[in-house]
């Protein structure tokens, strides 16, 4: 099988000959090409899909998924660097730094000016955000309504296509969705500020979620019926710690079932990220029609084992496998204790359908990359159906 009709069988619920390896490793790559550390049997690689190759993977790409532009009309987006001689990364996850490691962004609305910085921490190989958007409530609550009403989100042909045609049929291309209302709240404000803007202000939080919701499903009506898109995701951090049950229902969903009518009807799947602790909102990731927890955390990092998740429903698409805890093993006998894992893991899963090997949220820039090929053959060696 090709690694795209090894992924879509398992999807479906169907044997492929061996389990998918569908690992994520974009911080992974970039910051060791950052760093000059790539092993030689890497150096040529130029992408995180070249090593996916290179290594005998699947892919299964969220990067090459991101194809939704926000397009603002009344409201005016200004973008400036500084350079405080820290590292500087061309990508991240989350945005980019082409002029210094400390991105200053300045937002201008009818009701009022925004502003907004990230910072690349290249110890971490990770940008974090040193000032949020939405510092005091009644003070700005004007001007962040007025960008959630004017902002859609359009798509770009031309970045769907080059995703695509980057992947091919090595695998599939997770479309990436605006985030959910809480998501975007935690953008907005972060997660403190967002918990006691919801406590304070209720009903103007409500109003908010509500009209970023509608842009949310207006962009998915747009691709829902995207040729080649099989796989829509929120890119969430799903983790009952910020997720709260109470939450997640107010502010997670109502946008989900909507969400999951539209992509289900087209005999299509809907993804969630995933960074922690599950079980507790294991009744609500049915509720919402969820398909797939995509990069679970089994313990001691997370709190639900992937063979309770495969409990819950048979229709779920267990996702994970890989977690920092293991990526990071490092002793003569390294490789061994992956095999057993990897063994452990499989046989717990039953006859492992619908089940993708996968990473537990990422994989760390301090992976050995023996790991890497470590967990590569104990794969291909305890995941074959035949």
């Amino acid at each position: 099988m090709t690694g795209k009709e090894r992924i879509l069988t398992t999807l479906t619920g169907g044997v492929p000959d061996r389990v998918p390896f569908v690992p994520n490793i974009w911080q992974w790559f970039h910051v060791n090409q950052l760093r000059g550390t790539l092993p030689a049997m890497l150096q040529s690689c130029q992408s995180p899909v070249e090593v996916l190759r290179t290594v005998g993977a699947d892919v299964m790409s969220k990067f090459d998924g991101l194809a939704l532009v926000e397009k603002l009309h009344d409201c005016r987006l200004a973008v400036s660097f500084e350079d405080d001689g820290g590292a500087k990364p061309q990508w991240t996850s989350f945005t980019s730094f082409e002029g210094g490691n400390i991105r200053n962004e300045t937002l201008e609305t009818p009701h009022g000016t925004l502003t907004h910085t990230w910072k690349y921490e290249a110890r971490s190989g990770a940008p974090f955000e040193v000032e949020h958007w939405w510092k005091d409530f009644e003070r700005d609550h004007p001007a962040v309504q007025a960008w959630l009403e004017d902002a859609d989100w359009r798509l770009d042909p031309g970045a769907i296509a080059r995703g695509l045609a980057n992947v091919g049929n090595d695998g599939i291309v997770l479309f990436q969705l605006p985030p959910t209302p809480l998501k975007k709240f935690f953008w907005l404000a972060g997660p403190e500020q967002t918990s006691f803007f919801i406590a304070d202000y209720p009903s103007e939080m409500a109003k908010l979620a509500r009209i970023h919701e509608q842009k949310s499903l207006a962009a998915l009506e747009e691709v829902v019926d995207l040729d080649g898109i099989w796989a829509f995701e929120w890119p969430e951090n799903l983790d009952s710690l910020f997720y709260s049950p109470e939450l997640f229902r107010n502010f997670c969903l109502p946008v989900m079932r909507r969400a999951a009518a539209m992509i289900h009807a087209r005999g299509k799947y809907m993804f969630a990220h995933a960074c922690g602790r599950l079980k507790a909102l294991a009744p609500l990731i049915l509720e919402a029609g969820l398909d797939c927890i995509e990069g679970q955390a089994h313990p001691p990092l997370g709190d639900w084992r992937l063979e309770e998740t495969r409990a819950l429903n048979e229709r779920l698409i267990v996702c994970g496998g890989m977690t920092v805890h293991e990526q990071e093993w490092t002793g003569p006998d390294a490789v061994a204790r992956i095999d057993r894992h990897v063994r452990d893991l499989f046989a717990s899963l039953g006859d492992k359908r619908r089940f993708l090997f996968a990473s537990g949220c990422n994989s760390s820039p301090r992976m050995p990359f023996e790991n890497l090929i470590a967990f590569r053959n104990a794969a291909l060696t305890h995941g074959c159906f035949s």
